[in-house]
């Protein structure tokens, strides 16, 4: 695979190119508004797309589908594709590039907005100076069609985490999936940090879980907004699995960390995502960070 990327504190220092169909979700924040305004511009179709993971189906701008269908549902399209990341969830932006690899639309686009601020908790602000009030509402750990892990499944697992702020995810991970094994679990921080210290919270939030639960797999650095640096972590780890042992993924951290468990997981079928599906809140950020635009090119697994 290969990633171009650009990055600007502005849309303006983007160069933009134009797309036949955008896949979006629902603007909750003033980054979201801000890039569907600026996609707008730029493309001939917007899509909503939205997944429900108690019924296993995706909404695609009204119309109800099976999982299954979505590549059929794209089927048509021949141009450039983009989808926008900063308003699609995470289990959203795995069935997309799934899909549009099932299509063999191996070049296709994705842009993401940086928070500038987040939203904190409405705690006593020196109790809470590193809780932020991201998810109104977590369902718990299920699997992604395509991607599942099967609970009655005895193969050994090596997990990786990619961390966020809300060291409840990660806590409820160990009590809801008893088949993790700390010993084999390691943990990934978004390092350099979208703004300097914000490593720290990850961290900082993080710390007691690892220890409760004995969490001795091994830590991670990747850049907060690297999803190539994902990609290439995780087939570095998928290449020096022992054999019978399966590769399970929990992507709870950054966006881009995100965008690239589900790149390499589109090309990689036996990987398993584990995930919570949390309902993002909303106001959870404030004004606008930094722009990305990530191009993909030749999206295969790595030999």
């Amino acid at each position: 695979m290969r990633l171009q990327l650009q990055e600007g504190q502005h849309q303006g220092e983007i160069v933009w190119r134009t797309w036949q169909l955008a896949l979006h979700g629902a603007a909750l924040d003033d980054r979201g508004q801000a890039v569907l305004a600026q996609v707008a511009g730029n493309v001939a179709e917007m899509k909503s797309i939205e997944y429900e993971p108690n019924t296993l189906e995706v909404n695609l701008d009204g119309k109800v589908l099976v999982v299954d269908e979505l590549s059929d549902a794209l089927r048509t399209v021949s141009g450039r594709v983009l989808l926008e990341a900063t308003t699609l969830g995470f289990a959203e932006i795995v069935l997309c590039c799934k899909a549009l690899h099932a299509l063999g639309h191996d070049e296709f686009d994705i842009v993401y907005v940086e928070p500038k601020v987040y939203q904190r908790h409405p705690r006593d602000p020196l109790l809470s100076r590193r809780d932020f009030e991201l998810s109104s509402e977590v369902p718990g750990y299920q699997g992604i069609p395509g991607n599942t892990l099967l609970l009655g499944d005895r193969k050994p697992i090596r997990s990786v985490f990619f961390l966020g702020y809300e060291e409840a995810r990660l806590r409820r991970a160990f009590e809801e999936l008893q088949m993790l094994s700390p010993g084999t679990t390691s943990v990934t921080l978004g390092v350099p940090a979208f703004k300097a210290g914000w490593e720290m919270d990850a961290m900082a939030n993080n710390i007691s879980v690892i220890r409760e639960q004995n969490i001795r797999g091994g830590v991670h650095f990747c850049g907060a907004e690297d999803p190539y640096a994902v990609f290439e972590l995780l087939n570095e780890v998928y290449g020096g699995l022992r054999r019978g042992e399966r590769l399970v993924v929990a992507p709870i951290g950054t966006k881009p960390h995100g965008i690239g468990v589900a790149l390499f997981a589109a090309v990689n079928h036996g990987v398993g995502i584990i995930y919570d599906h949390p309902q993002r809140t909303h106001g959870r950020s404030s004004d606008v960070g930094h722009w990305h635009l990530f191009s993909i090119e030749q999206l295969q697994a790595t030999p």
